[in-house]
C-alpha cells in the first residue's frame, strides 16, 4: 500500500473526529467529514486489512512509520495513546458505521474503565479490531500483589498453626511440630525466590499476639542469616522449626501477669527445652536452641553453664534474629528503633551478647538500608525500603508520599541508582503515622 493512502486516511480521521466535536450530525460539514473518512476507509482495505500502530507519540502503517507531518497525524495518535490503543485493525468489509463508530469512541473521555474494542463491540463495529497496550507496570504490580497476598496467607497460616501448637502444649503437653515445618519449608521456599519480600513480612506484627508475631519474625531472621552463610536446605529447615520454637517455655507461663512474665524471662529457656525433649524426632537442634538462645557469648546470660561451654551455632544465630526483632519492635514489647539504628546496636552488642562473625554477616545481608527502612530521599518524596539494590547505598524503595508530599495512590516502585536519587534522612514511621508492613 502507498503511504499516501494511509496518510490520507489519517488525516479523514482526524478531520471526521474534529466534525463530530464541532458541527451535528445533519450539518453538511460533519457529511463532507464522513464522507471523505469512508472513502478513506475503503481506500485502505481495497487490498486487505488495514493496521494503524501508534508507538511513542509516532503513527506506523504495520512496521512502517508514517510521516508526523501530514494534517492530523499528532491529534490521531494522542488520542489513540489517550485511550491505551496500541493499534487499530479495519477488516476488508470495514463500513462508513464502522469508522464513524471509532471516531465517536476516541471522542469519548478516557477512564480507567473505558475499553475501546468492548465499546466498539457494543455499538456494532464489528470490521474493527482493537489491540490494547499492555501496561508493563500494572502488570508487574498486579503479580507483586498477588504474590504480597499469597505470602501474608503462608505468614497467617504459620500463625494459625503456632496457635493451634501452643494451645495443645498447653492443654496435652505434646509438642508435634510436625505442621509448623511444612510451612517453615514455604516460607524458606520464598526466601529462596525472594528474600525482599520474605523481609517485608518480617515487619508484620501483632498487639494482641506478639509473642506468636515474634516467634515467626525470629524465624525469618534466622532463615536470613542461614542462606547467607550457606547453610544447605535441610539445615535451614531445622534452624526454621528451632527458630521458631525458641520461646516455647513461656506457654507455661501468663505473660499478662507482671509476677509470671517476669519469672518467664529466666525460666523460659530450661522449660522449653524441658517441652522440645519430648519431640519423637532424632533432630534435637530445637531443644538445644530453646535452652540455649539467652545465653551470651562473653558467657554471660542464662541459663548459668560451666566455663568453656560452647553454644550450637544455631543458638548464636537465632539469639541475633531474636534481639534484632526485640529492637525493631515497637514498645513495650521492643525498643522500637528504626532498622538501620537496630543494625548498628547489634554490632555494638558483638562485645559482650552477640557472636560477632555471625552478627556482621547477618548485617551484611540486610544490608546498609534494611527492608523496611522508612526513608526520606533528595527530591523530597517517602518510602519504604522494599529491596537491597546493586548499590549498598542505593536500595529498592516503594515511594508512598510524592515530591510535594501527597499520598500516590497507588505506590509505585524506584530503583534510586536507577533514578540517581539518594537517600537523605530516615524517617521514623510513627512519625508520619506509617504502618511499616501495610506497604511492603
Amino acid at each position: 500500500m502507498e503511504e499516501r493512502v494511509a496518510l490520507a486516511m489519517i488525516t479523514a480521521l482526524s478531520a471526521a473526529r474534529k466534525a463530530t466535536h464541532l458541527y451535528p450530525s445533519a450539518h453538511p460539514k460533519y457529511r463532507e467529514a464522513v464522507d471523505e473518512l469512508a472513502l478513506a476507509v475503503r481506500s485502505c482495505v481495497a487490498e486487505g486489512p488495514f493496521t494503524l500502530n501508534v508507538h511513542l507519540g509516532r503513527l506506523y502503517q504495520d512496521s512502517r512509520v508514517l510521516s508526523s507531518d501530514v494534517s492530523g497525524a499528532h491529534a490521531v495518535a494522542e488520542a489513540l495513546e489517550a485511550h491505551r490503543v496500541e493499534s487499530v485493525t479495519f477488516g476488508v468489509d470495514a463500513s462508513e458505521h464502522d469508522a464513524i463508530t471509532l471516531v465517536e469512541v476516541l471522542a469519548m473521555r478516557p477512564s480507567a474503565t473505558l475499553d475501546v474494542g468492548e465499546e466498539l463491540e457494543r455499538k456494532g463495529a464489528s470490521a474493527i479490531t482493537i489491540a490494547a497496550f499492555v501496561d508493563e507496570d500494572a502488570a508487574e504490580a498486579e503479580e507483586r500483589d498477588r504474590l504480597r497476598e499469597q505470602d501474608r496467607a503462608l505468614y497467617k497460616r504459620l500463625l494459625g498453626v503456632l496457635r493451634t501448637l501452643t494451645a495443645r502444649i498447653q492443654e496435652t503437653g505434646d509438642p508435634n511440630v510436625g505442621e509448623a515445618g511444612m510451612v517453615v519449608e514455604g516460607i524458606l521456599a520464598r526466601l529462596m525466590d525472594d528474600s525482599a519480600a520474605v523481609l517485608g513480612l518480617a515487619t508484620m506484627n501483632g498487639q494482641s499476639e506478639s509473642s506468636l508475631f515474634h516467634s515467626i519474625n525470629t524465624m525469618i531472621y534466622s532463615l536470613v542469616l542461614g542462606h547467607e552463610l550457606g547453610i544447605p536446605e535441610e539445615g535451614l529447615t531445622s534452624l526454621g522449626v528451632a527458630a521458631l520454637l525458641h520461646d516455647i517455655g513461656k506457654v507455661a507461663f501468663d505473660m499478662t501477669d507482671p509476677t509470671q512474665a517476669d519469672e518467664a524471662r529466666y525460666l523460659h529457656p530450661k522449660i522449653g527445652a524441658d517441652i522440645l525433649s519430648r519431640l519423637p524426632e532424632q533432630d534435637r537442634t530445637p531443644m538445644l536452641v530453646a535452652y540455649e538462645h539467652h545465653m551470651a557469648a562473653d558467657g554471660s546470660g542464662y541459663p548459668e553453664r560451666d566455663e568453656g561451654y560452647v553454644t550450637h551455632p544455631f543458638s548464636r544465630m537465632v539469639a541475633i534474629a531474636d534481639r534484632y526483632d526485640r529492637l525493631t519492635t515497637t514498645q513495650p514489647e521492643g525498643s522500637g528503633m528504626t532498622p538501620d539504628k537496630a543494625v548498628i546496636q547489634l554490632l555494638r552488642d558483638t562485645s559482650t551478647l552477640l557472636d560477632q562473625t555471625l552478627t556482621r554477616l547477618f548485617v551484611k545481608a540486610l544490608g546498609v538500608f534494611p527492608v523496611g527502612c522508612v526513608v526520606r530521599l533528595t527530591d523530597h518524596s517517602v518510602g519504604v525500603v522494599c529491596a537491597r539494590g546493586t548499590d549498598p547505598l542505593h536500595p529498592r524503595v516503594r515511594l508512598m508520599f510524592d515530591t510535594d508530599g501527597t499520598k500516590l495512590e497507588p505506590e509505585r516502585e524506584l530503583d534510586t541508582a536507577e533514578a540517581s536519587i539518594g537517600i537523605v534522612e530516615i524517617v521514623n514511621p510513627e512519625n508520619l503515622a506509617v504502618t511499616v508492613s501495610d506497604h511492603l
